[in-house]
């Protein structure tokens, strides 16, 4: 630390000084009065801001004062123009005080009798705007007072996502914030406590942090299964227990930090509806051969058949009972009801399939084309087709036969 002895601004410099003091010493030691009589007479000491009163029979000045007890610095200057031995008379002391200036780079030492603020400009100080110092600045000096300089630094504030720099020299993170002019909400996070002090390079961290449940509605995937049913044969399958979703409720809590999700949990669930499980029929029922007679019903295609009138290549056979209709109009796939065109279930004979249908009792139906949708779908019977005939009286002949359908493609 530097350290260094200065005068005051416009006062005599220190070796006048020392001069002074030492014609004032010599003075107070030779300056006599001859008293008329011993009577004590009055002696006002005045310093500026101390009047002190004496009645002495002192004849020197410095009797005076050393009887009087008051103390004399080197620094101070003693004006002997009013004092007149053995008469009332006024000593006047002009203090001058020591003191120092700190600031980054060390004290500076100087005699002076101004105020704080003049003292300061005296040691080629300056102050900043957010500088502290440690006494008002117009109070007037003492002697051996200290004037300290402390100097502002950055400190961080990061403020729901938002970066602010304040400057302080001392203070706590409280005392940031006010100055950041920043009020903590319900839901702010603070990095640091209020009551730490602040230092340079400090970042506080400020996040509002929410909690928010909310409830969903989801949907629980069904189940599939597949099971052996001797209703239709083999190579078939069917759906015969369609597949329904389930629901569920599910409650989550969700974090938010400066208004974005960060995280979110699930708190619970409850089932408000179970699924269906899908069952899918796998078909065990060994086709009957049958020979058939007679001429094919439809005749809208042909295909090549063995001895027993069936086709020589297929893909599969479903089995089942078939009934009759007529009446025209358009199928559910867009085709014209006409003899060839059946009705099916397309979840099991798509639309557009290309078949061959022989009844077990040897009626042959034909070649034939997945077109429209049979009523038996919805009605839950072992139904596997729906042939269509010109008339009334042809679908009565009909009735209710068991057939084959040989599936081409």
């Amino acid at each position: 630390m530097i350290t260094k002895i200065k005068t005051k601004a416009g006062s005599m410099t220190t070796i006048k000084k020392a001069i002074a003091i030492a014609a004032v010493l010599v003075l107070l030691g030779t300056v006599t009065a001859f008293a008329a009589d011993d009577a004590d007479y009055k002696v006002v000491l005045d310093d500026g801001e101390t009047k002190t009163t004496l009645y002495t029979t002192a004849t020197s000045a410095q009797d005076v004062i050393k009887e009087s007890g008051v103390k004399i610095s080197a620094l101070d200057e003693i004006n002997l123009t009013g004092f007149i031995p053995g008469e009332e008379s006024v000593i006047k002391i002009e203090r001058t005080c020591l003191v120092g200036v700190n600031d980054i780079g060390g004290t500076v030492y100087f005699a002076f009798d101004g105020t704080v603020a003049e003292a300061i400009t005296e040691a080629d100080v300056t102050v900043g705007e957010n500088d502290l110092v440690n006494y008002d600045t117009e109070d007037k000096v003492t002697d051996g007072m200290i004037i300290s300089v402390a100097r502002a630094f950055s400190v961080g504030i990061c403020h729901h996502g938002k970066h602010i720099d304040v400057e302080m020299a001392v203070g706590t993170v409280e005392d940031a914030l006010k100055k950041a002019g920043i009020s903590l909400g319900e839901h702010d996070v603070i990095s640091h406590d209020l009551t730490e002090v602040v230092s340079s390079g400090m970042v506080v961290f400020i996040d509002e942090v929410v909690y928010k449940e909310k409830t969903e509605t989801k949907e629980i995937p069904f189940e599939k299964t597949t099971k052996k049913s001797d209703d239709f044969t083999v190579g078939t399958t069917k759906i015969t227990t369609k597949g329904v979703p389930g629901e569920k409720k599910v409650n989550y809590k969700e974090k938010y930090i400066n208004g974005k999700l960060v995280y979110t949990v699930v708190l619970g669930e409850k089932v408000v509806k179970e699924p269906v499980t899908q069952v899918t029929s796998v078909g065990t029922k060994k086709v009957e051969t049958v020979k058939a007679k007679g001429k094919a019903v439809s005749s809208i295609g042909t295909v090549s058949l063995d001895s027993n009138g069936v086709p020589k290549d297929y893909t599969r056979v479903v089995s089942g009972s078939s009934t009759a209709y007529y009446g025209g109009g358009t199928t559910a796939s867009g085709r014209p009801a006409k003899v060839g065109h059946v009705a099916v279930d397309p979840n099991v004979i798509p639309y557009g399939t290309p078949l061959y249908i022989v009844a077990t009792d040897g009626t042959v139906y034909g070649y034939a084309i997945a077109a429209d949708t049979g009523g038996f779908v919805h009605n839950g019977t072992n139904t596997v087709v729906d042939v269509y005939l010109d008339t009334y009286d042809e679908c009565v002949q009909w009735g209710r036969k068991d057939v084959n359908i040989y599936v081409l493609g």
